[in-house]
């Protein structure tokens, strides 16, 4: 990093080489919705930072949530259809990210040689991009308007 921000030289050399990674929160609950309520984002289904999709599942969800509780007074039938069309997406995006995390904690040339091999595997790379090339339920209806 030195070498690439000669000015920041300095600061650079006083951190060390000894990297830290932290456990995340993982939250999967039976249901994200009872009756008339439900949660959504971080209380509903935490995502570590791995794949960087934790707050677009959040938004997302809540669109759809908004999209499937539009013009219906059954509201916990309509939650419940929400999560049913939801969750899969979320549950993956999860599992995924899980994944990608699990080699911060492994040797440093163990966790050089998954992101190598993940970087070249197509189906690697389907899996940890199926959420950012998903498009949102309900983003027609709000496009249009």
């Amino acid at each position: 990093w030195q070498t690439s921000f000669p000015p920041l030289a300095p600061l650079i050399a006083r951190i060390g080489d000894i990297a830290r990674y932290d456990r995340f929160e993982y939250i999967r609950l039976q249901r994200w919705s009872s009756g008339h309520v439900a949660i959504i984002g971080d209380a509903a289904h935490a995502i570590p930072p791995n794949i960087g999709q934790g707050a677009g599942c959040a938004m997302m969800n809540a669109l759809s949530m908004a999209v499937f509780l539009d013009g219906d007074d059954d509201i916990p039938a309509q939650l419940a259809a929400w999560e049913r069309a939801e969750r899969p997406l979320t549950n993956h995006t999860q599992r995924i990210s899980l994944l990608f995390g699990m080699p911060a904690f492994w040797p440093p040339k163990a966790r050089a040689l998954f992101y190598a091999v993940a970087a070249r595997s197509k189906w690697l790379t389907d899996q940890r991009t199926k959420t950012a090339r998903h498009i949102p339920t309900g983003t027609n209806s709000v496009l249009s308007t």
